[in-house]
């Protein structure tokens, strides 16, 4: 009974792991971004787009990579792809698309293309039809995140295979709706940030007592909300690039730590280290979907607040249920064995990162 016990969660660790790995290497589904910036009869559109989804009709050397080079020699052509599937519609008129500029780029941890595109009315822009079918054709479980900012305001959606349209109405924007809104982008961002996710579960799959558990989230908590105020109000400049890396090392060490140290007395002082990593990562996620500069303090503590709760949702769940385990005498063996799973992923993280 004890082995089949054990052998459930392993499985269950299993399957966990190999979800998180198959998000974050985009085998199956990719994601993209849509940043548009209006002012006055002038779109600024910020698209960015895996390399992943672009394989299948511009890689032409076939080698699984995009170069610049490559970009440079089929611009036309991928042109003509922007303007068939990207289209922005004012009273079903379509607008004017210019591209300014296209290059291989990096968004977090995943390589692609950053094109720049100006859209142009004969008028001030206040409500507009977006219709967007890019890369359905090759990846159909492809998703692109749109964002749209026009002064205060602020608007955000999923586009995919069931909405290729949105009708977007440019209105002064009550605080609070705002408010919410990056609120709910806070728990959106721990709950699908599966390295987020897997360093919390390291962090308290060795704590025995729910004092001990308290006392490291609430290190993590203080680490991380320092560093994503200071970076998102551009006290500090960090690299994306290597702020990703250092939290795959982070997931990493406290991995290796579980399966040799049995005691906890000390791990809040290195979670709050720690935190201070991933609070940039948080930084990040926040850059990417741009901040309100009316009420940035008030964002800002919006997002982080969102991330606590989504973190509190997580260890309502998980803290009861470990909690229950440890009753078993196999919790160790179960505990390392976990452990040792997550820093094989972890470590593919890095390699990934680094690369």
């Amino acid at each position: 009974m004890k082995l089949r016990a054990f052998l459930s969660l392993f499985i269950v660790t299993l399957l966990f792991c190999a979800n998180a790995s198959t998000s974050f290497a985009h085998t199956d589904k990719s994601r993209g971004y849509s940043n548009l910036n209006i002012k006055g009869k002038t779109i600024d559109y910020e698209l960015f787009l895996d390399q992943i989804d672009m394989l299948e009709q511009f890689d032409t050397n076939k080698d699984k990579y995009l170069d610049n080079e490559e970009l440079s020699s089929q611009k036309e052509r991928i042109e003509s792809v922007l303007q068939k599937d990207l289209r922005i519609d004012v009273d079903s008129k379509p607008l004017t698309m210019e591209m300014l500029s296209m290059e291989l780029a990096e968004k977090g941890s995943t390589i692609g293309v950053i094109f720049k595109l100006r859209i142009t009315a004969d008028e001030a822009i206040e409500q507009f039809n977006l219709h967007y079918n890019l890369m359905f054709e090759d990846a159909p479980l492809h998703t692109n995140v749109l964002l749209v900012h026009s002064g205060d305001y602020f608007y955000q959606n999923i586009l995919d295979t069931k909405k290729k349209d949105v009708q977007i109405t440019i209105a002064q924007p009550e605080s609070e709706s705002v408010l919410w809104k990056y609120f709910v982008l806070g728990i959106e961002h721990i709950l699908t940030g599966f390295d987020h996710m897997l360093f919390l579960l390291s962090l308290v799959l060795i704590a025995s007592r729910f004092k001990d558990a308290l006392k490291i989230v609430t290190a993590f908590t203080i680490g991380h909300s320092i560093t994503l105020f200071l970076v998102a109000t551009d006290r500090i400049q960090v690299s994306s690039h290597w702020v990703e890396v250092f939290i795959a090392l982070t997931i990493c060490y406290v991995a290796v730590e579980n399966i040799f140290v049995q005691k906890v007395k000390w791990r809040w002082l290195l979670t709050a280290i720690f935190g201070l990593i991933h609070g940039m990562g948080f930084a990040g996620a926040l850059t990417e979907i741009g901040l309100p500069k009316s009420n940035l303090i008030g964002t800002l503590l919006s997002f982080n607040l969102g991330v606590e709760t989504g973190q509190f949702m997580v260890l309502c769940l998980l803290l009861p249920l470990l909690n229950w385990l440890r009753r078993f005498p196999w919790y160790r063996k179960m505990m390392i064995s976990a452990s040792c799973l997550i820093f094989v992923l972890a470590f593919y993280w890095l390699l990934q990162r680094l690369q």
